[in-house]
């Protein structure tokens, strides 16, 4: 019998180790659980958050529309500072930059000029090539006309190779293989997969150049271009010099020129010649815009960038990226 009593208390003992092993492995993975479902909630309250900052965005730049038709400017209201909004438990902050403060990188899939020749090929693409010789210390292991040529391959309808550019063939031949877009970029990253355009190339390139999804437009307005972007001008007005561009922007009024002459005549003043020929580049008034948008919800960062038309009256959302760098 004391034998017996014995390995029936060994059992017992067993029994409760094992139970207490199975209460705490419980007890450990529903406290995860619960975590989990904390990191959840807050990650989609952070991301309501930031659809939140993309409404009032929209209203900001309706009413901006609504209270001047005929121009879009850097004195309106969209185009203030980044200013952290308070909410419960967080905050929220927001930044709109112009998209056609840039080169549009579509518009060199656009069509080629009237009367153009046969070797030709848009302005986009010789906007481009220009902002690339001109790029202060442009660590490049191509030459500009490659990188610029490869980019209007990369987006032309045919598998044809433009002068120095690079097509399939190129492409094919690498160790991990991949094929030409021949279609139009959703984001300026696509750069990184073309010929000649390594990290440090973008980190200089991005700042004058952007990506409208689905659109080849070529449409720079001079009211939002920044003075650090007066390159951008230099590349598209023939005879006008990077301090002459500067000095345009210098002269701009504080709510943007009121019509493209006055822009033309204050460029043809810094140099700029032959400005007829790129009357339909420039413009004064603007469809499309870009939102990075930051909301912080107890101590949870989420990020998203928008890409925003506004069109007939109505603020559409184009494209949506979470996360990133910004």
């Amino acid at each position: 019998m004391r034998k017996q009593q014995g390995a029936a208390l060994i059992i017992v003992l067993f029994i409760v180790a094992l139970a207490a092993s199975l209460a705490a492995e419980m007890s450990s993975s529903l406290m995860v659980q619960v975590q989990k479902a904390a990191n959840i909630q807050t990650h989609q309250q952070a991301k309501w958050y930031s659809y939140g900052t993309e409404e009032l965005v929209k209203k900001v730049l309706l009413e901006s529309r609504k209270d001047d038709p005929d121009k879009v400017h850097l004195g309106q209201p969209w185009a203030i500072d980044e200013v952290p909004y308070p909410v419960d438990h967080g905050t929220l902050s927001g930044k709109i930059t112009d998209l056609q403060a840039c080169l549009n990188l579509n518009a060199l899939r656009a069509p080629k000029e009237q009367n153009a020749k046969s070797n030709d090929t848009n302005p986009a693409h010789k906007a481009l090539l220009e902002l690339l010789k001109n790029i202060e210390d442009l660590p490049a292991q191509e030459s500009e006309e490659a990188m610029a040529d490869s980019v209007y391959d990369w987006l032309d309808e045919d598998s044809i190779t433009y002068r120095s550019g690079a097509e399939e063939d190129e492409y094919m031949s690498r160790q991990m293989p991949y094929m030409t877009a021949n279609n139009l970029m959703a984001s300026e990253s696509e750069l990184r997969v073309i010929k000649g355009f390594n990290p440090l190339v973008m980190e200089k390139l991005l700042p004058y150049v952007c990506v409208i999804p689905g659109s080849t437009d070529l449409a720079i307005n001079v009211n939002t271009v920044l003075p650090e972007q007066a390159l951008l001008l230099s590349a598209l007005l023939d005879g006008l010099s990077l301090s002459g561009a500067e000095a345009v922007i210098a002269a701009r009024p504080e709510e943007g020129f009121d019509n493209l002459q006055d822009f033309f005549t204050e460029a043809k003043n810094q140099g700029a010649q032959d400005t007829k020929k790129a009357e339909k580049i420039f413009t004064i008034t603007s469809n499309y815009f870009k939102l990075r948008a930051k909301a912080s919800f107890d101590e949870r960062l989420f990020k998203m960038t928008s890409i925003l038309e506004i069109k007939d009256g109505r603020a559409t959302v184009l494209a949506r990226k979470f996360g990133g760098v910004q």
